[in-house]
This record gives structure tokens, sequence and C-alpha cells, in this order.
């Protein structure tokens, strides 16, 4: 059986990952909206806010760093045919 390009493990993260993301996205529009109806946050929104896009920033760096690993796995690979 041929080796997996990428580890199972490593599609999970990219599944959890991608969808923390999409749900982070989410909030932060909902946000986004009762501000333009409001046009102020309070404090512990506009905090709320900023937790929310740092840990969508994080996940879509794991998420990148994941492919990056799977797209070198898969050029090492390539290149040793």
């Amino acid at each position: 059986m041929a080796e997996p390009v990428i580890e199972r493990e490593e599609v999970v993260a990219l599944l959890f990952n991608v969808s923390d993301i999409v749900a982070a996205l989410s909030r932060i529009e909902r946000c986004s909206r009762r501000m333009m109806a409001r046009k102020r946050l309070t404090e512990a929104e506009r905090a709320a806010l900023r937790a929310e896009r740092e840990r969508m920033l994080a996940n879509a760096a794991r998420t990148r760093e994941l492919a990056e690993r799977a797209q070198a796995k898969l050029d090492a690979k390539t290149s040793q045919r």
C-alpha cells in the first residue's frame, strides 16, 4: 500500500481549522451587522471581535502550514519517481 501524501491526523486538523475559520467569519459578520445597525460596539463586543479575528488568523496559519507540509511531501514523492 502506498504511503499517504498527507496523514489522516493532518486531514482532520485541516477540516477542523477550516470549520473553525468559517464559524469565526460567521460570528464576525453578525457582529459587523450589529455594529452597522448601531454604529458602535461595546468594549466587550470589540474584545470578542478581536479574539475571534485572532483565532481565525491562527487557524488559517495552521491550515496553511499543514497544506504546505502536504505539498512538500507530494513534491518529494513526485521528484523520487
